[in-house]
């Protein structure tokens, strides 16, 4: 008995020590096909911007800017008062031939940023050559941090380059 009840209060407490900093889950974007899966960090939403607008297709004119958001991005490991986000950027065409790999386009956040600005984070892809127009390309973007590079957003989305 008493083994029981010290099993349950184990289970119980590891459970809630967890709680608090686990996550993991699926978000799709169902308009544009862009898809989120995320361990260990969360997010509210994530969706595709084109045009300084949320994209409702994933349809894209070549010369377009192309930015996936996260926002509602929390979890991150905390020194000294500063969040370590990383982001990964890899472009491939049918074939499954890289034209981008990016390992980390934020580099520039090395020395750490707040929790507050690392709750949206940001990918760009400039469309272009070696880009053609009626060419489907995949599209990943890998949100971590770079504290505990396991806690990842990871985001990929079919692009359908077309013309004018």
């Amino acid at each position: 008995m008493i083994i029981k009840q010290f099993f349950i209060l184990a289970t119980c407490l590891a459970l809630f020590g967890c709680s608090g900093s686990f996550s993991k889950g699926v978000k799709k974007d169902l308009s544009t096909g862009l898809t989120a899966t995320y361990n260990g960090l969360t997010l509210s939403e994530i969706y595709l911007v084109v045009d300084e607008q949320k994209a409702n297709s994933n349809k894209i004119v070549l010369g377009k800017k192309v930015i996936v958001v996260a926002n509602g991005v929390d979890y991150f490991t905390v020194e000294n008062g500063k969040v370590f986000p990383g982001c990964s950027i890899v472009l491939t065409d049918k074939k499954g031939k890289e034209l981008l790999n990016l390992p980390d386009a934020f580099g520039h956040l090395n020395d750490g940023t707040s929790a507050s600005e690392a709750a949206t984070l940001q990918a760009e892809l400039n469309t272009g050559e070696p880009m053609l127009v009626d060419e489907k390309y995949l599209l990943k973007v890998r949100f971590y941090d770079k504290r505990n590079k396991e806690n990842e957003i990871k985001a990929d989305i079919t692009l359908l380059v077309v013309g004018l």
